[in-house]
């Protein structure tokens, strides 16, 4: 790594209970370092360049700089690029590249000389400080006075990064971004819940089984039907896509299958329906337990035979396609209530994948929601996000969110349209008072085991909690807990848990 200026640091660590400060008070820190290193090292200009997590360019966060208001540098260009790539303090001339030639026409201003130094968090490169035209014994001589005033000086930028909200948008995203080979976007998440629903997903993605996709509204049930149709066999062919809510009751047959000329009033012409458009693709049937009952004895009959008759007649067409379902309701409750036909339910989820709700998640998957919502829109509306303050990550760990990734998208997009400075501060959202207690209670003093519990009683609060959220569905609930349908049986009924 070169040089290493740890040693050297001014400061020692901060307390990571203490309230971070303003964004404002934070650049104002990093600004009168910059002013003092400048000034005792002789050099004309001094930047500090941050790595953005999601592009790898350098971009100036403060800097001595008349003629524009940011510098952008690719990854691996320029001194600054350089730097992060090689973790290593360059000197130029020396042993650095040329300055960006991007940032010299930009201020009209070409250094002669030019001393980077790497700025760390965690022990990854996450910054660079540059001095331009410093004195020259601090650009030849790495044991000199002026050096180790420098090296030491970047050593408190380090601190004021790592005690401030910039540092959860700085440290590195290797595990951020957990996708299936989806071409188009990724799917976000590395929450155990979302980290099985991935894993089951890879597995049967290649295959032809049905899978039912089942999840409250707003969890991206569609994006996650995309990703598996993208990952399968039939990849080459369309997705076509049938909101089954959205369609009137009269209509809803007529999309599937499609007509013959003359089948009703106004059918000038025949057309072909949605199970023709899937031929040697998928097809897509959203929050299916809204179709009426007629609709599902004709779907079933469809799965079995793999053809279809338009209405008004006609001949019998062959159809091939992958089925992927989706639903936010309760199929078995359906089947039980005669709203559903338990036949076509077992026949459509031979595969269930459960995407859990955003409050089951957890704070590190809101954020990282969070981040990746705010680069989308900010790079969409041309309105960069420059920080997002520890007060509004606190906040919205804590929202319970109950329109999930959907509702999340949209608070952040609003967001970022309404500041005026790229902050996304708590003042630019309203989130109608839906806090979680239990986040609310782990985020304050107020802990949910503050009153010590013992094992036994962490356990039964645990199965009682999951009798509850899974309405008493034992499989599902051995499942998640990590045990026999038998043990769990057992466990229930020793602690006295009706299920």
């Amino acid at each position: 790594m070169g040089e290493s200026h740890d040693e050297l640091r001014g400061e020692g660590g901060g307390d990571p209970t203490e309230r971070l400060p303003p964004l404002s008070q934070v650049d104002r820190s990093l600004m009168a370092i910059l002013d003092q290193l400048r000034d005792q090292s002789g050099a004309q200009r001094a930047s500090l360049f941050l790595r953005d997590p999601d592009t790898a360019e350098a971009v100036t966060r403060v800097a001595h700089l008349q003629e524009v208001q940011e510098i952008r540098i690719r990854p691996g260009e320029g001194i600054a690029g350089a730097v992060l790539a090689r973790d290593e303090v360059l000197t130029w001339p020396g042993n650095a590249p040329e300055p960006d030639r991007g940032a010299v026409e930009a201020t009209g201003y070409r250094p002669k000389t030019v001393l980077a130094i790497p700025l760390h968090l965690e022990d990854q490169a996450v910054g660079v400080l540059e001095l331009l035209d410093a004195d020259s014994e601090a650009i030849s001589d790495p044991r000199s006075m002026a050096r180790r005033r420098a090296l030491r000086l970047a050593g408190r930028l380090e601190h004021i990064l790592a005690n401030s909200s910039l540092a959860a948008q700085l440290r590195p995203r290797g595990e951020r971004l957990v996708r299936l080979q989806y071409a188009y976007e990724g799917l976000i998440g590395a929450s155990p819940e979302m980290r099985r629903a991935f894993a089951l997903a890879a597995r049967v993605a290649t295959t032809d089984v049905s899978i039912l996709v089942t999840g409250e509204t707003g969890t991206g049930k569609e994006l996650f039907a995309r990703a598996l149709h993208a990952n399968s066999k039939r990849a080459h062919g369309r997705l076509v896509k049938v909101d089954c809510g959205a369609i009137p009751e009269n209509l809803i047959e007529n999309e599937l299958f499609g007509h013959e000329r003359g089948a009703f009033t106004g059918a000038e012409g025949a057309a072909a329906g949605r199970f023709e458009e899937a031929h040697e693709g998928t097809l897509f049937l959203d929050e299916v337990g809204e179709l009426t009952l007629s609709a599902q004895t004709r779907l079933l009959r469809v799965l079995n035979d793999r053809v279809i008759q338009r209405l008004g007649g006609g001949k019998e067409r062959p159809v091939d396609f992958r089925l992927i379902s989706a639903t936010h309701r309760d199929l078995g409750e359906q089947v039980r209530e005669g709203g559903f036909r338990m036949d076509l339910m077992h026949r459509i989820k031979v595969v269930r994948i459960r995407l859990p709700s955003l409050r089951e998640r957890g704070t590190e998957d809101i954020l990282r929601l969070v981040e990746h919502f705010a680069q989308v829109h900010g790079s969409r509306h041309a309105r960069p996000v420059k920080a997002i303050p520890a007060e509004t990550q606190g906040m919205l760990s804590r929202y319970a969110w109950p329109g999930n990734v959907r509702e999340l998208s949209h608070a952040i997009e609003s967001a970022v349209v309404l500041s005026p400075d790229g902050v996304l501060t708590p003042d630019l959202f309203d989130l109608d008072g839906f806090i979680d207690p239990i986040a609310s209670a782990t985020a304050s003093s107020e802990h949910p085991f503050a009153d010590e519990p013992s094992m036994e009683e962490v356990e039964r609060r645990y199965l009682a909690y999951l009798v509850e959220r899974h309405e008493g569905r034992r499989q599902e609930i051995a499942q998640i807990a990590g045990i026999g349908r038998s043990t769990l049986w057992r466990r229930l009924k020793e602690m006295g848990i009706e299920s």
